[in-house]
């Protein structure tokens, strides 16, 4: 019996652990999608910008709206490079939680089948 309550104490721990990882994931997941449609909405937001020059430019532009273009865009695509590293950071940090989510839930079911193994033997045993 001893084993069996030593067993149901680690498929305890393992549930906990796993519902831990799959909150953690949750919350990373979230941040994902959060960083990925950042970064979508800088690249349209360049896209917009950079059409609107190009009309802007066929109309006429003097050099100091010239000079704010550029330096505008310059920011832009600065940002578009930072949000890009945060997005890809985020998915790593994501996927390595997932990893620690399916270890984790591989790991109860292993106890958790060892335990019905256990319990079913016990079983068989009382039974002769």
């Amino acid at each position: 019996m001893a084993t069996t309550q030593s067993l149901k104490a680690l498929v305890e721990f393992a549930q906990q652990k796993m519902d831990a990882s799959a909150k953690k994931l949750g919350f990373l997941n979230a941040k994902q999608q959060e960083a990925e449609k950042k970064l979508n909405l800088l690249i349209d937001y360049r896209r917009n910008y950079q059409a609107h020059f190009v009309n802007t430019k066929n109309n006429g532009m003097n050099s100091i709206e010239w000079s704010n273009y550029l330096a505008f865009i310059s920011k832009l695509d600065a940002a578009i490079v930072e949000q890009r590293k945060a997005t890809i950071s985020s998915q790593k940090e994501t996927e390595l939680v997932k990893t620690e989510y399916q270890d984790s839930r591989r790991k109860l079911k292993s106890y958790n089948t060892l335990l019905q193994r256990i319990k079913h033997n016990q079983t068989i045993k009382l039974e002769k």
